[in-house]
């Protein structure tokens, strides 16, 4: 018979199996603390990336309206210069005429009838649809004493009427009030065809551009606004102040605001 003797642990083993035993239950302990931080981190980016995927969807909502708002801006100018154009068409039978001295009581029609005779064209009572004057009326220079004159606008009935009533006023180089017998202070009288408001401020800015630029050449015709470097080049139609700015230069764009100058001849 084989009596066995009974396992002995060496001294201080007891000891050390404890503390590793302890170890190893921190290391589990921290290795669950870090779990619970990896668990969170992961749903704090899940809701990081939710919150960018918001972020994303606004931005091309924001860039889809932005898109709509430069489609609806091209519009509203398609629109304005549409609307202008036929206005000015509107008035292709008109002359604007400025420098006439004005008084109450006045005859519009018999003023452009003696007009008319002093250029050798013939003018009748049925062809003026009307003839009046145009804007508010305006304070008397306190210098002076002199009260400015208001433009006289005349609608012919027909188109060829006023083309030859403007091709005789162009033909004299100068004419004044006193060359036509109207009464009052004698004064430079030009005459144009008649623009929009709108045309009207961009043939003061191309008129203003065209001088700062060396430009020789700036004039109106059937609505059209047109400039010329010099003889012998292609006149330029500006159609807007896009246009004005593409071919004579950004700082054109400020004329806009500028205050109108004494209307010249064309």
């Amino acid at each position: 018979m084989i009596i066995q003797s009974p396992m002995v642990t060496p001294a201080g083993s007891s000891d050390s199996l404890s503390v590793l035993t302890s170890e190893i239950k921190l290391l589990r302990g921290d290795m669950g603390d870090l779990k619970s931080h990896i668990k969170q981190l992961s749903d704090h980016l899940s809701h990081c990336y939710g919150r960018l995927d918001e972020y994303d969807a606004r931005i091309k909502t924001l860039e889809k309206r932005e898109e709509e708002i430069i489609s609806l801006n091209s519009t509203i100018v398609n629109l304005r210069e549409q609307l202008n154009s036929q206005a000015q068409s509107s008035m292709r039978n008109e002359l604007e005429i400025s420098g006439v001295n004005e008084f109450k009581n006045e005859n519009p029609h018999h003023i452009i009838q003696v007009m008319a005779h002093k250029f050798g064209v013939t003018v009748e009572d049925h062809d003026i649809d009307f003839a009046t004057r145009v804007g508010p009326r305006r304070q008397a220079n306190k210098a002076t004493a002199e009260i400015p004159t208001r433009p006289l606008v005349i609608r012919f009935v027909r188109r060829c009427k006023r083309d030859e009533f403007l091709k005789a006023a162009k033909a004299r180089k100068t004419m004044s009030s006193s060359d036509m017998e109207i009464d009052g202070p004698s004064r430079n009288v030009y005459f144009n065809e008649r623009l929009t408001q709108e045309n009207r401020q961009l043939f003061r800015a191309a008129k203003l551009a065209s001088k700062q630029q060396g430009y020789r050449f700036c004039w109106h015709k059937n609505g059209a606004i047109l400039i010329r470097k010099q003889e012998g080049n292609p006149p330029i139609h500006v159609r807007n102040f896009e246009d004005l700015e593409f071919h004579l230069g950004p700082t054109t764009m400020e004329l806009q605001q500028s205050s109108p100058p004494a209307e010249p001849r064309d």
